[in-house]
């Protein structure tokens, strides 16, 4: 902030001492547009790898998918897996194919040694994982097929043609490109088949230019100034080239990211193509519709985030009235707490289990009350360890608690020997 402030201040003075001496104002036209390069990762690793990869992790093993190319649909169609018929066989190898690395070992340079086990592998997933798996790996598939359709974009940066250069007189699929061993067994994807073609055209573009320049130096040491109608043309020639090109990209970047159609021609009428100004006329015109409150390019970009965002969550809102509503169509004000029996219990019911309870909690007593030895852990030792039975443990109750009045006393002679009962000798 304090370095923003700074500059500002910096630039303030400039302009005041400008205006001061009555000198012309000179005010740099913005540069062409550049995209910004993280919007292009997914076509630099189709081009400099030649695939997409996405990493998981399967039952403590480590996998790492990628995308197919159209060499490999093909192969599964080769190998009588059709995906009109939706067999298993066809997914299960698709999965095969899909796979890069299992382990952290590479399996592309032996690849077809190991195809049969990965797909004897994935066939003994359940059904969920299974789908799941192929779930994500479709979804790269799908931004390799967007990233087709960006290698145009990707084309008409300045980086795109550096790495051209480097590469130029290389196989994009050999290890020396690439730095994997076995990417030259999956062949050329159609993103690198595009952007080799258009950068061939490109080259053979800027030879024609170069070549008619000279020429137009030549005629120019003949003609004289007859020669300057000839370089306005091609000034203007170039000026539209330059507008169609960025007017392609970004009808392209649309496409991809905003889902709009590439053929969409109210979307260029309602100045879809981003203009760069070149003059001060041209910047002094832009600043005016945005003082007026005209959307430029930026700002409908802007809108149509925000838009999107409303919408999603408009969405969940009406997903959650819809929830409330039929909650409290079914259930009403009746609180739902867990357990399987969310109907409650009536006021007749509750009292029936009061006094089923009262009733057990009573019979329990009562026998606890006629026969209160038995509830004594040491009797319920006594009789686990003689193994007495439940009749003679009732028999044997009964007869103690005979009146002791009936029982036959013992006979005791009386000269006998008397000891002491339960005393040593």
């Amino acid at each position: 902030m304090v370095a923003a402030a700074e500059s500002y201040a910096v630039e303030q003075e400039k302009l005041s001492k400008q205006l001061e001496g009555n000198s012309e104002i000179h005010i740099q036209a913005p540069k062409e547009p550049e995209v910004n390069p993280a919007l292009y990762r997914d076509v630099e690793s189709m081009l400099f790898k030649g695939f997409l990869a996405l990493a998981a992790e399967i039952n403590g093993v480590t996998f790492v998918f990628k995308s197919l190319n159209h060499h490999e649909y093909e192969l599964l169609n080769f190998a009588g897996s059709s995906r009109g018929s939706a067999s298993q066989k066809f997914w299960d190898t698709f999965l095969a194919y899909g796979v890069f690395m299992v382990d952290g070992v590479n399996i592309l340079p032996e690849r077809e040694k190991f195809i049969p086990k990965i797909a004897e592998t994935f066939a003994e997933f359940p059904l969920d994982a299974r789908l799941r798996v192929i779930r994500h790996l479709s979804e790269v598939n799908r931004r390799a097929n967007n990233a087709v359709t960006l290698t145009e974009c990707y084309m008409m940066e300045s980086y795109s043609r550096f790495r051209w250069a480097q590469l130029r007189g290389l196989d994009l699929t050999s290890a020396a490109a690439t730095g994997l061993y076995g990417t030259e067994r999956l062949g050329m994807n159609w993103s690198q088949y595009v952007w080799r073609a258009l950068n061939y055209y490109e080259d053979r573009n800027e030879d024609a230019e170069r070549e008619w320049e000279n020429a137009k130096f030549i005629g120019s040491c003949m003609v004289g100034k007859g020669i300057s109608k000839v370089y306005q043309q091609d000034t203007e020639r170039r000026r539209k080239e330059r507008d169609e090109r960025l007017a392609r990209k970004d009808r392209l970047l649309r496409q991809v990211y905003m889902g709009e159609s590439a053929d969409d021609k109210a979307q260029q009428l309602q100045g879809a193509v981003v203009v760069a100004a070149r003059s001060v006329d041209e910047l002094a015109e832009q600043l005016g519709a945005d003082l007026r409150g005209e959307k430029d390019w930026h700002d409908q970009v802007v809108e149509a985030q925000e838009q999107r965002i409303r919408t999603n969550l408009q969405g969940r809102r009406d997903h959650l009235e819809q929830l409330a509503q039929s909650h409290e169509q079914e259930f009403g004000r009746k609180t739902i707490t867990g357990g399987t029996n969310i109907a409650g219990l009536s006021a007749i019911e509750v009292q029936e289990r009061i006094l089923r309870a009262k009733q057990l909690e009573f019979q329990a007593a009562a026998r606890g009350m006629v026969h209160p030895e038995l509830t004594d852990p040491k009797m319920g030792a006594f009789i686990d360890k003689w193994g007495m039975t439940d009749a003679e443990v009732n028999s044997t109750v009964s007869e103690t608690n005979k009146d002791v009045s009936n029982v036959i006393p013992i006979p005791i002679p009386p000269n006998g020997p008397r000891g002491t009962p339960f005393g040593r000798k």
